[in-house]
């Protein structure tokens, strides 16, 4: 096990420090689209809302500050994976940090942008009372015996071996987990509410790639609009050809924007976490409008989540399994061996079977319960293997029988 975890470990550093920004929300919604056409139009709907309401918020005014209470569920399946509640916190202050404009590289900003960008007047609260008005610290811990997570949004769902998000009209649900090869995605305003919040790798937590998609909840889009010079919907982000790599510096020009060139030091772009630095003004006007009277996130203001729990208790997290793969035993056994499955209940349900040295088979057995157990006394003594298979996962465990 001590392999594994260091092995886990190293290729979390490993990805964290050689990852370009690799948000897939423009991927998210076409699929979700696809398999449900008639969400375009409810994102039309909250976008043609939005921009009405853009028009009488004043670009300068930052109005009340609005407070998002916001629960992290933390999805793991190694022990490296169950990130600390500290780390969950730093999050929340960069968060906090980068959306209040107080972030000290806001010097990196080019003075032809430097009027243009915004304290957008909006901060993040880990809840303090659950959707059941217990006492909560914001931060879910729960084991998961799946070892990736894709954008089938399984990491928001408990039968699916995630964590089923609260209740969108009061939270935003933040799922952290180990994901394949990309930071992160998020939902938009008119996405199902089963599925809103945003979803972020381990190794992308405690940096700006949360307050990339935090952005995309708030109905923001990439700069370069998801197309060859595209439209973002902002009218004070510049038209670019598309994403930007790395951390570049100077005036670099695309789409006909001279003289000052692509913004690729606003937070919506795909610039590495050192030189992201800024919301604009308007980006700041078309996140602050959903806020409005019947925008998509206006329920938000009038959340319980902050307030106080009816019990001051907060409940103790779920025991970790003392063991992350199916454990069978004794071994060696005489009569019975016990096949314990309750890291990973999909087992259940499966055949398990039992074949000797040459491969040939000697017992079958469907596995009926978490703490299944077999009968071997009518084996010969000698050496055994269990094997089972689900998803593309295999068991292949050898036992003495005695």
């Amino acid at each position: 096990m001590r392999t594994v975890l260091l092995g886990t470990i190293g290729l979390l550093v490993t990805y964290f420090v050689s990852a370009q920004r690799d948000c897939r929300s423009f991927e998210y919604q076409q699929q979700l689209i696809q398999k449900d056409p008639g969400l375009q139009a409810s994102q039309n709907a909250i976008r043609n809302f939005t921009l009405l309401q853009e028009s009488r918020i004043s670009s300068n005014a930052i109005g009340k500050t609005i407070i998002i209470p916001v629960v992290v569920h933390v999805l793991y399946h190694y022990p490296a994976e169950n990130i600390s509640d500290s780390l969950v916190r730093s999050q929340m202050r960069i968060l906090n940090r980068d959306f209040r404009k107080l972030n000290p590289d806001t010097v990196k900003i080019p003075e032809a942008f430097k009027a243009l960008a915004a304290d957008c007047g909006i901060e993040f609260q880990l809840a303090t009372v659950d959707p059941k008005g217990q006492a909560t610290s914001g931060i879910v811990h729960k084991y998961t015996p799946i070892i990736k997570w894709t954008l089938d949004d399984k990491i928001k769902l408990s039968s699916e071996m995630g964590d089923d998000g609260w209740d969108p009209k009061s939270y935003l649900n933040i799922w952290v987990g180990s994901l394949d090869q990309f930071l992160g995605y998020s939902s938009v305003p008119g996405d199902p509410s089963d599925k809103d919040g945003l979803v972020l790798s381990i190794a992308a937590l405690g940096g700006r790639t949360a307050v990339h998609e935090i952005g995309h909840w708030l109905s923001l889009r990439h700069l370069w609009g998801d197309a060859d010079c595209g439209d973002d919907g902002v009218a004070d982000t510049p038209k670019q050809t598309t994403y930007t790599n790395g951390c570049p510096s100077g005036v670099r020009i695309s789409c006909n924007n001279a003289p000052y060139g692509d913004m690729y030091m606003d937070y919506m772009d795909f610039t590495d976490d050192a030189c992201i630095v800024m919301f604009t003004k308007g980006q700041k006007q078309k996140m602050r409008a959903l806020f409005e009277p019947g925008g998509a996130r206006y329920s938000i203001l009038s959340s319980n989540a902050l307030g106080i729990p009816v019990s001051g208790e907060i409940p103790l997290p779920d025991s970790p399994p003392r063991w992350l793969h199916v454990k069978i035993y004794p071994d060696p056994a005489t009569t019975e061996l016990n096949i314990n499955v309750e890291s990973d209940t999909r087992w259940v349900g499966k055949e398990l079977q039992v074949i000797n040295i040459t491969g040939q088979l000697q017992l079958k057995k469907t596995i009926s319960s978490k703490n299944q157990k077999l009968d071997i006394s009518q084996l010969k003594p000698g050496l055994y293997f269990i094997r089972a298979e689900k998803q593309g996962e295999k068991i292949m465990e050898k036992f003495i029988k005695l």
